[in-house]
């Protein structure tokens, strides 16, 4: 009996060791703590932007609108009629003299006809009477005749030259009222626009009115094109003008334009685009240039313990380069040092 009790309790022992020895079974295993792995500078990736060199401007950009000082509106001063043809359109250049439009002259022509043969068969008449020994008097009445036909025929002429409107200048036309080929027309009625393009000029109101100084040279850009440009009047040029004028007691003045003493007026120095009335135009006024220098945009351009720093990937470090600036715009500056052509600036 002793000896089955001794076997039993070794056997629960060896159990029970089974039992702390294969825990796997009963308890969970612990996890492992996650270690970080390493990170390199060299596997950072940045933005960059290379440095180039270019020109750069610091202007003044004021815009306005294209406008004639002269502008002649034309019509027929004592004539009525029908329009009989259009010799131009809207937009197109005239030299002075050059005819815009006729009225009919179907009517007029007949009466000039029919005055032609009356003068020729007054004349046949004067040289009758000279072959018949008519007397001086008799003569010279015939021929009282002939110079009242003639004095007749000129008034017609003169009024079928009148029946074509003409240009009074070298310009364009700027428009053409709404009238058409076939329409009556009336005395005064205006029936084309046409402008003087030696008189452009434009009206801007830049902030400040000092950089403009009356005799300025300037660029005016219309769309992509550029055309030179100067100042002809400024607030001070303004002030003393309509003081010699109040002074003078003369007329107001006639050059078509209302000045106005917080505006710049600027006219074509050279060649004048003729399409350009009405269309907007910059007035650009160009106060410094830099010429192949190393320019940045402003945003690269960190502030660091008081000084201006760029930032450069050099090998693959981030490295702050300290800089000194030349000519600042709004948006870029020059580098004279610190940044060379080529150097990749880093965005972000």
């Amino acid at each position: 009996m002793k000896e089955l009790i001794i076997r039993r309790a070794a056997a629960l022992a060896v159990c029970m060791g089974m039992v702390f020895t294969s825990g796997c079974y009963l308890l969970p295993d612990e996890e492992e703590a996650a270690v970080p792995p390493a990170v390199k500078a060299s596997d950072v990736s940045y933005t960059t932007v290379t440095a180039k060199k270019k020109d750069l401007e610091k202007k003044i950009v004021a815009t306005g609108t294209v406008t004639a000082e002269r502008q002649y509106s034309l019509s027929y001063e004592k004539q009525s009629g029908v329009i009989s043809e259009f010799y131009v359109r809207s937009g197109d250049s005239v030299s002075e003299g050059d005819p815009i439009c006729a009225l009919d002259t179907y009517e007029l022509d007949d009466r000039i006809a029919e005055m032609e043969l009356n003068i020729k068969k007054a004349k046949l008449n004067v040289d009758m009477i000279y072959e018949s020994g008519g007397t001086q008097a008799q003569i010279d009445y015939a021929y009282v005749d002939v110079q009242l036909m003639e004095r007749e025929l000129n008034k017609l002429n003169e009024q079928k030259e009148a029946s074509v409107l003409r240009s009074p200048i070298d310009g364009v036309v700027s428009s053409i009222a709404d009238v058409r080929v076939g329409d009556n027309v009336n005395p005064g009625q205006t029936i084309a626009s046409v402008i003087d393009t030696s008189a452009l000029y434009i009206a801007v109101k830049p902030e400040d009115l000092t950089k403009f100084p009356v005799g300025t040279a300037v660029q005016i850009r219309i769309n992509e094109n550029y055309y030179d440009g100067e100042v002809f009047m400024d607030p001070t040029a303004l002030a003393e003008y309509q003081a010699e004028e109040q002074a003078s007691h003369e007329a107001a003045d006639e050059t078509g334009i209302a000045y106005e003493s917080d505006t710049i007026y600027v006219h074509f120095s050279g060649t004048v685009p003729v399409d350009a009335v009405g269309q907007l135009a910059d007035v650009i006024l160009v106060l410094d240039k830099v010429t192949d220098a190393v320019v940045i945009s402003n945003n690269l351009i960190k502030k660091v313990d008081g000084e201006k720093v760029v930032y450069v990937l050099k090998g693959s470090e981030k490295v702050p380069v300290t800089v000194e600036i030349g000519l600042e715009t709004g948006s870029q500056s020059e580098i004279i040092s610190g940044i060379s052509e080529g150097d990749e600036l880093i965005l972000k």
